[in-house]
């Protein structure tokens, strides 16, 4: 074999292959759900979130509690 044909095998089949794979992958368009408007009525459970949760009692260091954000200390 010559080295045109070798190189046009391990590169360039694996190149058309991959190449036809993402045309037909890409050219259809997957299930999307309805968009939601505020007119329309909410019908899952509500989702809470809230910036004040109480923080988690830490790993046990000095038995003082654990800051949710963190802490720095130091002179800046």
């Amino acid at each position: 074999m010559s080295i045109a044909l070798t190189h046009s095998l391990l590169g360039g089949v694996p190149l058309v292959v991959f190449l036809l794979l993402a045309v037909v992958t890409l050219s259809r368009k997957g299930p999307h759900p309805a968009t939601y408007k505020l007119s329309d009525k909410w019908t899952h459970d509500p989702i809470l979130w809230a910036s004040d949760e109480p923080a988690d009692h830490g790993h046990g260091g000095h038995g003082s509690h654990v800051n949710v954000g963190g802490s720095a200390s130091g002179k800046w």
